[in-house]
């Protein structure tokens, strides 16, 4: 009996130990999967981990670092450098123009525009070109408006967008940002948590104020472009791109290394007595000094002065004895030419909107086709970011009105109201002035000019062509489909260029019975008239366009 117990004993312990062996066999399987995982989501292999597949937003760790990976490639990469500065040159090139339709308005958003610091952030051509370059590398700006409180007046600045931890919605609404969380450290390392809120934000009361770190009162305008609904903050616009300019980059190192290695020797010497006669030619080759000019001087001798001796990098002799033979790869067909890198470069292209011929600086790539058909879609491009602009611009002057008109000391006056939605808005006072009695009881207008030049330069012979084609159908006379002569100037002015057009028609057509006018005589065929006259101007400017093409 006692025999059973102790082999059923050994039996159990056996299996126990066995069974203890395969789990700690288990567990170490899985500590080592769990490593291998770690090791996975620490490696950089072109894909990014989503913090919230819910919510499509990258982490903001990963956004910092895909923003620090375009600002240095803008810094040094040819392609990105030329991408971002072609669409910031067609976008601000020529600059704007800023023009209010009342008097009152103008004078603020002029007042606002000339003020000196807001010139070192925005207003100056300098500054929006250094905006558009931040918003293609970031992706992000955030303005901030501090408000004079007894003028009204409004400067501005812009946070930095690494300091942007968080946004806070509102928790019903995602296109509605609450606050922006800022994380900082001052000049003396001391750490600061401080919320602003957006600069449409009008408190709700309860529970939509933040429990930590500093509220400011000044608010901010977050600009965000290449992103969707759902994500807080948008992500590099040359992102897209940064690995093919790196491939890019790497192909034509490794193609300058072979072209190298074809320099390095030009002559190939085959010499008899073995190993001997080798170094005997070696080292009479080495008595001779080369001049950095390329002449050979025989000025010392190599083995008394070796110091001195500096064997040359390109152009040296191969040396070896009969039967050794020292011949390039041949690449003719075989291996890679430095026009096969074009198709990693058109991959930048793709991912920029830029043409390849922009890129390269090469401009057999590009012709007259392509400039005047296969380039639209770029000139689409830039035309709908200088529309963003103008909506960035309208809005942040439209802001600086509203604080003005608020302002006890200000011209322009305004009262604060609620809306149907329960808003505050700013409504100004009526335009009591105006000549029109019918806009007397109306607000003062708020309308702003806000005018980009053309972004391509226009041909003026065929611009004029059409214009006087339109009037006259192509014929000789008027053929009445735009019988208003006013009409006709105004758009024959615009079609030259003319920027002030509707006071330069108030010169040409002054109002009929003003004071010292002549009575204008009177034509049997005024249209015609008008029609020969505009043909005569574009027969003259096509004259004047062929002289300066010939010249």
């Amino acid at each position: 009996m006692n025999l059973i117990k102790a082999v059923a004993k050994r039996v159990m312990a056996e299996e126990f130990t066995g069974l203890q062996k395969e789990t700690m066999n288990t567990i170490a399987g899985f500590e080592y999967l769990e490593e291998r995982i770690e090791e996975l989501e620490k490696e950089d292999i072109g894909w990014v981990k989503l913090t919230d597949l819910s919510e499509l937003n990258l982490s903001r760790e990963k956004i910092r670092k895909i923003s620090k990976d375009a600002f240095i490639y803008w810094m040094k990469n040819p392609l990105i450098k030329s991408a971002i500065r072609t669409q910031t040159m067609y976008v601000f090139g020529q600059g704007v123009t800023i023009q209010a339709e009342h008097e009152l308005i103008n004078k603020e958003i002029q007042e606002f525009w000339d003020d000196p610091k807001n010139q070192a952030e925005l207003t100056t051509q300098q500054a929006l070109g250094e905006k558009e370059n931040e918003l293609q590398i970031f992706s992000n700006i955030f303005f901030v408006f501090f408000i004079e409180s007894l003028t009204g007046k409004v400067r501005i600045r812009t946070l930095p967008f690494n300091e942007i931890e968080d946004i806070i919605y509102n928790p019903e609404d995602n296109k509605d940002p609450w606050y922006y969380k800022r994380v900082w450290k001052d000049k003396k390392g001391k750490d600061h948590v401080w919320y602003y809120p957006d600069w449409r934000y009008q408190e709700k009361g309860g529970d939509d104020k933040p429990t930590e770190g500093e509220i400011k009162t000044e608010g901010v305008y977050h600009i965000a472009v290449n992103r969707i609904s759902g994500m807080k903050f948008g992500v590099s616009e040359v992102y897209a791109a940064l690995d093919w300019a790196k491939a890019y980059k790497e192909f034509l190192e490794n193609w300058a290394v072979i072209v190298k290695s074809y320099a390095r020797f030009t002559w190939n010497m085959t010499t008899q007595g073995g190993v001997k006669g080798v170094q005997s030619i070696k080292n009479k080759i080495k008595s001779i000094a080369y001049d950095p000019l390329g002449s050979p001087k025989k000025t010392y001798d190599a083995a008394k002065n070796p110091t001195q001796y500096r064997t040359p990098q390109v152009g040296n002799v191969a040396i070896g004895t009969e039967g050794t033979k020292l011949e390039p790869i041949k690449t003719a067909g075989a291996t890679t030419s430095a026009d096969d890198g074009r198709r990693l470069l058109l991959m930048v292209s793709s991912a920029t909107g830029i043409f390849e011929h922009y890129l390269s600086g090469d401009p057999s790539t590009g012709n007259l086709a392509t400039a005047t058909a296969m380039e639209r879609p770029m000139e689409l491009m830039f035309a709908d970011r200088q529309s963003l602009w103008y909506d960035i611009l309208y809005g942040i002057l439209q802001y600086a009105i509203d604080r003005a008109a608020l302002s006890s000391r200000s011209e322009l006056k305004g009262t604060e109201i609620t809306n149907a939605w329960g808003e505050k808005v700013v409504v100004l006072a009526d335009d009591t002035e105006n000549e029109d009695p019918e806009k007397q009881d109306q607000p003062i207008s708020r309308q702003i000019e806000i005018k980009f030049p053309d972004i391509l330069e226009k041909d003026v012979v065929a611009r004029v062509g059409a214009v006087v084609d339109a009037i006259t159908l192509k014929g000789s006379a008027m053929a009445g489909t735009i019988p208003d002569v006013k009409k006709q100037t105004a758009m024959l002015l615009a079609a030259l260029g003319e920027d002030n057009i509707d006071e330069t028609v108030a010169a040409l057509f002054p109002e009929e019975g003003a004071v010292g006018m002549p009575e204008p005589p009177v034509e049997p065929e005024p249209f015609a008239k008008v029609a020969e006259t505009m043909e005569s101007l574009r027969k003259g400017v096509e004259a004047i366009v062929k002289k300066y093409d010939s010249n």
